[in-house]
């Protein structure tokens, strides 16, 4: 059995992070693909903090956080072509329908047929 090195802190501080959402104007994005990097990935050596953060919830009470991780994603903001749009809407109907000459209201899960229609 594979030993794991973390603490149960550790992981859970590595596991649930606060993610921040990155909206960067085409010129940013411009200068940050110069290294062939995206803005995120510019960041994100700036995401772990060494020294204790302190925060406030709801409550006005003051929590301190050791070694604070922050996820960073960059948001896309140009939307697909028309083309690609109505493909992905088909592909979603076409995924959802049930197949041909099965019961629209059997649901397959498993081993197990779950009926949902009204009794």
């Amino acid at each position: 059995m594979a030993q794991y090195v973390q603490s149960v802190q550790e992981f859970i501080q590595d596991s649930f992070v606060p993610l921040v959402a990155a909206l960067c104007s085409e010129e940013a994005e411009r200068l940050t693909r110069k290294n062939n990097l995206g803005f995120s990935e510019l960041v994100k050596p700036f995401c772990r903090l060494t020294s204790e953060v302190h925060m406030r919830d709801p409550n006005n009470q003051l929590h301190v956080i050791k070694n604070l991780k922050i996820a960073v994603n960059n948001i896309i903001t140009h939307s697909p072509q028309p083309g690609g749009i109505r493909k992905l809407l088909n592909d979603v109907v076409s995924v959802s329908q049930p197949a041909e000459g099965l019961v629209a209201n059997v649901i397959t899960a498993g081993d197990y047929d779950l009926n949902i229609s009204g009794m």
